[in-house]
């Protein structure tokens, strides 16, 4: 009788405590009501948890959330968190590309581990059984092995490496989280008895996520003074990209005489591979700008992180340098290789760059490429980039700038400048769409058409094709009427060979069609 009066008892206290955390959540407003419920809940430790069900009022509930994010600040003598803005990227990213018919990307398993620990640093699939399904990446892949039906990857793991991902401060060498899309409907969740629990690596990476544990309220900052007023040519406050240099010739007189001999040589003299990618982009102000990226294949032998030099030169038809550069730069990580990347202010016309890195003053590595430069874009006309190839994409850590190379709304795309990709890889193509038409609802609709072509090692020709399909658009934060879209291949049926990739985009509210291609090679 005892023990029944107690289970009673705890199960009255158990219906009370939830009747009051409905009584508290029914007395806050929408804006604050569905903060627990949603993707916050992922980074609450189990103390924030408790304590947000107990609050009662918006006053309350505001505190405790201005608390929560300051709690996390890494810069709180700033009124910047980058924090929460990689939150949302994090969220943003979720949605776009996890939802699925039965639930928001932000509230699925891979939702949980994106926003509460981050991207993984490599995702390895493993295929099922053969399914039909509609995805593109999976139809172009069977047909490059002949196959009549798709296969549908029923599990993938999230890998995390501490050498690649030195800022999680991993306490293990490798992390593995597993997914298993049982059904092949997109309906993935995690993998029971996985190498890594993925409960015990969320508590972990939350609790490092503090930079402020005992803080009790919320800083404030002073409101920014008023800006003076810019002379009238000055037009704008977006950081400029790094302009034409005033040089003619080079601090370092080696590096100068490095690219003459490179220019004049039938061969490359240098034994290090490098990579030039450029593009031309417009930030939402207007202002046009040339990103540049040079990459570097693992076989190179380079560091992450060394202390390197990027120099080159631009030069006219004529061979007169309209821009020269020289100055310190770090190769970053990108999967197995390298790269360095930076945004330039160059003018219209036809020029050749030829661009290399120095390590201790010597060249070790030089690229030329040939540059076809608008020298502007209409801020406000409809217009795609150039498609980019790559293997890496993944949510910033932190906010960008108007005009980082390469990053868009949040998200960093890497072009693989080599463009050969293992069957392993998933390549990624990628483009932005800018000023698309709007249709009555007031949004875009974009049709994508894809088509590829290639040779096979072994001579075999290769012709695929998939038909127009309406485009996922992911809306560029910060940048207004600035859309990024983009599909993956699953390499892993591919022969290997060289390829051509057609992508037809469509505009159907404006009628208007733009043709992309890029070739690339797959390796086995």
């Amino acid at each position: 009788m005892n023990s029944m009066n107690s289970t009673m008892r705890s199960i009255a206290v158990a219906a009370l405590a939830a009747m009051v955390a409905v009584g508290a959540f029914a007395a806050l407003s929408p804006q604050y009501a569905d903060f627990g419920k949603g993707p916050a809940q992922w980074i609450m430790t189990k103390e924030e948890s408790a304590k947000w069900k107990t609050i009662t009022s918006d006053d309350d509930a505001k505190a405790f959330i201005d608390l929560f994010w300051a709690r996390r600040d890494p810069t709180p003598a700033t009124a910047v968190n980058e924090y929460r803005d990689t939150f949302e990227g994090r969220v943003k990213y979720a949605d776009d590309h996890f939802t699925t018919a039965k639930i928001k990307g932000s509230m699925s398993d891979r939702g949980k581990i994106l926003i509460a620990i981050g991207p993984p640093t490599r995702v390895q699939k493993q295929n099922a059984s053969p399914q039909s399904t509609h995805n593109y990446s999976a139809q172009l892949g069977d047909t490059a092995e002949g196959n009549d039906t798709a296969r549908v990857a029923n599990r993938q793991a999230w890998i995390y490496e501490r050498e690649k991902a030195p800022d999680m401060k991993m306490t293990t060498p490798t992390i593995e989280i597993g997914f298993t899309d049982q059904f092949g409907n997109e309906d993935w969740k995690f993998e029971r008895g996985g190498k890594s629990d993925p409960g015990v690596v969320s508590r972990e990476m939350i609790q490092r996520s503090i930079t402020s544990p005992d803080i009790t309220v919320a800083p404030t900052y002073a409101a920014a003074a008023p800006a003076a007023a810019a002379p009238a040519a000055m037009t704008t406050t977006t950081p400029a990209p790094a302009a034409p240099s005033n040089m003619t010739s080079f601090k370092t007189p080696a590096l100068q005489s490095a690219i003459a001999d490179f220019r004049a040589a039938k061969t490359n003299p240098y034994e290090k591979t490098l990579f030039v990618t450029w593009g031309e982009f417009v930030t939402g102000r207007g202002d046009y700008f040339v990103p540049v990226e040079l990459y570097v294949p693992k076989s190179a032998g380079l560091a992450a992180g060394a202390d390197l030099t990027f120099f080159g030169v631009v030069d006219d038809a004529s061979g007169t340098p309209v821009a020269v550069f020289e100055e310190p730069a770090k190769l970053q990580a990108s999967k197995d290789d390298l790269y360095f990347d930076k945004s330039l202010s160059l003018p219209a016309g036809k020029f050749k760059g030829t661009f290399g890195l120095a390590q201790a003053g010597k060249p070790v590595a030089i690229a030329t490429t040939d540059m076809t430069l608008a020298g502007t874009i209409d801020k406000s006309a409809p217009a795609v980039s150039g498609l980019i190839m790559s293997n890496n994409i993944f949510p910033l850590a932190v906010a960008q700038n108007p005009n980082d190379p390469y990053a868009f709304g949040g998200l960093k795309v890497i072009p693989k400048g080599d463009r050969t990709f293992s069957k392993s890889d998933e390549l990624w193509y990628f483009f932005e769409l800018r000023n698309p038409g709007m249709g009555e609802a007031q949004k875009p609709s974009i049709q994508v058409k894809v088509d590829l072509e290639g040779t096979t090692t072994e001579g075999k020709k290769v012709t695929m094709s998939s038909p127009p399909a309406e485009a996922s658009l992911i809306e560029l934060k910060g940048v207004p009427g600035h859309y990024g879209v983009g599909s993956s291949l699953d390499l892993s049926g591919f022969r290997p060979g060289s390829y051509t990739l057609k992508v037809k985009v469509t505009d159907t509210n404006n009628k208007q069609s733009y043709n992309l291609q890029e070739t690339f090679k797959v390796q086995g």
